[in-house]
């Protein structure tokens, strides 16, 4: 068997690492367009910072793939996908066939048009990305980040590491709106005020212009801010462009079914770029999932992906933080509060069970309750 991937992800290298146990004599070849092998996105971020070596960003060097008999092309694209001949299209190599296809091949950050003129405009997602931002920022003493959720704020800490003031902008009224309700954000808010960070909040932004060697930003209520240089941190987008003109369904992404198959046959997709029950996670956890599920079915197996955990844990400007499930009113879920200012917890009941929880700087019970959850357990066993 000829299996292709395309993406060397969290998803595809998932992928990569489970299909080589269940078909020990198959063939795998997998593409890049970066020209690093599989290395921590989420770790970009330290990186940034300036606290950790590019080296220890990578999870599977290159000696890994050939350990493993993979055939692993690093900076190659693969320009179409030609699902009646069952082959794509590597932009260096021409035409490669395959028997099953993997699409693992992410997303990028998204880019508001804000018809700007200048430099100093970035967004966040690759190791290249990185690099760019720490060059430029050199000499600079005043940035802005445009987007107050995980990323931005943690982008915004990486900055003042190296000297600048930073100010974040955020279209809604609060903080992570996808991670916290109004009472966590406002916690969070203020702890990250203490460590010198600056909010705009509720500000949507119109425009960005050059403006005596910097950058002005204009906002859509008339008022205006400005910055040496700008870190947009709006979302990410699937690269759904891989698959046009191929027939495979698509909405946000690549939709997929419990198999994380396409509607075409020998077609798979997981990750960023897949679309399951209307969802794109976007999240770490969810896409190594997704992987393993989709090699076990590529290799014969059938096993049913029914959806992830919505979940985030990691450290906002040094502060812990996570999130897991339910975590506003809006479908019934019902919150408690529990608290000193320094430590916050507050736990999500819907129909006498355990939905979701926020906690905010201790989160030693993240996979308590995250097991909780998904074990269907009362709030109280949880106070």
């Amino acid at each position: 068997m000829n299996i292709v991937i395309i993406g060397c992800g969290a998803a595809g290298a998932g992928a990569a690492a489970q299909l080589r146990k269940l078909l020990p004599d198959a063939g795998i070849k997998m593409f890049s367009s970066e020209k690093y092998p599989f290395y921590s996105r989420p770790r970009v971020i330290e990186y940034l910072a300036g606290g950790l070596e590019k080296e220890k960003l990578f999870i599977k060097k290159e000696d890994w793939y050939k350990e493993n008999n993979i055939e692993f092309y690093t900076e190659e694209k693969i320009t179409s996908i030609n699902p009646s001949d069952k082959t794509v299209h590597s932009e260096n190599r021409g035409k490669i066939s395959y028997d099953k296809l993997l699409i693992a091949a992410g997303a990028h950050s998204f880019m508001p048009d804000f018809k700007c003129t200048g430099k100093g405009l970035f967004t966040l997602r690759t190791i290249d990305d990185a690099d760019a931002i720490m060059n430029y920022a050199k000499g600079k003493k005043k940035g802005a980040v445009i987007g107050g959720g995980l990323l931005g704020i943690e982008a915004a800490n990486s900055l003042t590491a190296h000297g600048l003031e930073i100010e974040i902008i955020e279209f809604f009224e609060r903080l992570l709106p996808r991670q916290l309700d109004d009472e966590g954000a406002g916690i969070l808010q203020k702890m990250l005020e203490e460590k010198g960070l600056r909010f705009r909040l509720g500000k949507q932004t119109e425009k960005i212009t050059e403006e005596g060697g910097g950058l002005e930003i204009s906002f859509k209520d008339g008022e205006k801010t400005s910055a040496e240089m700008i870190l947009v941190s709006a979302g990410i987008r699937p690269n759904r462009d891989i698959i046009k003109d191929t027939g495979i369904e698509a909405d946000k992404g690549i939709k997929v079914n419990g198999n994380l198959r396409t509607n075409i046959e020998d077609i798979y997709a997981c990750g960023d770029i897949a679309e399951f029950n209307g969802v794109i996670y976007g999240i770490w956890p969810a896409a190594s999932e997704q992987a393993v599920i989709a090699a076990k079915n590529i290799a014969g197996e059938n096993e049913e992906y029914k959806g992830s955990v919505m979940s985030t844990k990691l450290k906002v400007a040094g502060i812990d933080l996570a999130s897991v499930g339910e975590i506003t009113e809006e479908n019934g879920a019902k919150g408690k509060s529990y608290g000193d200012g320094r430590v916050f917890r507050k736990i999500f009941e819907k129909d006498g069970k355990i939905a979701g929880a926020i906690l905010i700087g201790d989160t030693k019970d993240y996979m308590k309750l995250q097991k909780s959850i998904s074990e269907g357990k009362k709030a109280e066993e949880l106070v």
